[in-house]
């Protein structure tokens, strides 16, 4: 008899004697040519209600989490990713449930903090960071070294036009037994309407969250040809942490009646 004949009188035995194991998780032993297929798509309805939820509008989020809300959700809040995710068939350790009947709330970026994430750390030409200040026009307010407020179109124009002004200065000393001699070069920008020092830009980083302030520190490169200028972002890795606890307590406070929040990230295993 040829193996593949014995091989399949040995899966018919072991399906036609096929028993439940003596193991905690339910278990049975079938033969590796044995396929699962399930019969739910023939059937009137689902076995079971499951499906995911995904939104940027936290109003939405909201009023669907508290529809569908019952004694098994639960919710983790992900600060890092500004992302809350709702599980409403979870259970808990006495009676678990699958995990696959959730909605997820990712806040979404205005395009005006989009705009603002690009111009700060980068370095830009003239043009480009008085095309930034005419564009973004409503948001910024622009200012000197000591604080006083430069109108916008004087600030885009003092910065098109950039004279960088280059002295240098030796000096020799010498004696009988020695000789010395420093040199000392100074490089400055300079433009005739005076260049701003910083720009605040006004702005609701994510929808759902309140108006920040964002302090931008104008820097003039002179190591090039041309100017450089590049906008350092003041408190950058503070304000983060500020959304961060926001987000939190927007969330609570909107869905917090319906379900438990955990801080965090929790993945079904």
């Amino acid at each position: 008899m040829e193996a593949k004949a014995i091989q399949l009188i040995q899966d018919t035995a072991v399906l036609a004697n096929a028993k439940a194991l003596d193991t905690f998780t339910p278990s049975i032993a079938l033969p590796a040519t044995v396929t699962v297929v399930s019969l739910e798509k023939f059937q009137q309805t689902r076995s079971r209600f499951r499906g995911a939820l995904e939104t940027s509008s936290l109003k939405d989020f909201s009023e669907y989490v508290q529809a569908q809300a019952d004694g098994s959700t639960s919710g983790f809040v992900d600060s890092d990713d500004m992302t809350c995710t709702v599980f409403f068939n979870l259970g808990d350790q006495d009676n678990p449930g699958h995990g696959d009947f959730r909605a997820k709330l990712t806040l979404k970026k205005t395009a005006a903090f989009v705009a603002l994430e690009r111009a700060a750390g980068s370095k830009h030409s003239q043009k480009e960071l008085s095309d930034f200040i005419e564009d973004w026009a409503p948001n910024l307010q622009a200012l000197t070294q000591d604080g006083t407020e430069i109108e916008l179109r004087r600030a885009a124009g003092a910065i098109r036009s950039i004279t960088i002004e280059q002295a240098r200065k030796s000096e020799h000393v010498v004696g009988d037994m020695s000789a010395s001699r420093s040199a000392m070069e100074q490089i400055e920008a300079k433009s005739a309407d005076g260049l701003p020092a910083e720009l605040l830009f006004s702005v609701i980083p994510y929808e759902g969250l309140q108006a920040r302030t964002i302090q931008l520190r104008v820097a003039v490169l002179t190591g090039s040809d041309q100017p450089v200028l590049r906008l350092r972002w003041i408190g950058e890795a503070q304000l983060r942490e500020d959304l961060a606890q926001e987000f939190k307590q927007v969330v609570a406070l909107e869905v917090g009646e319906s379900t438990d929040l955990t801080i965090g990230n929790f993945t079904l295993a």
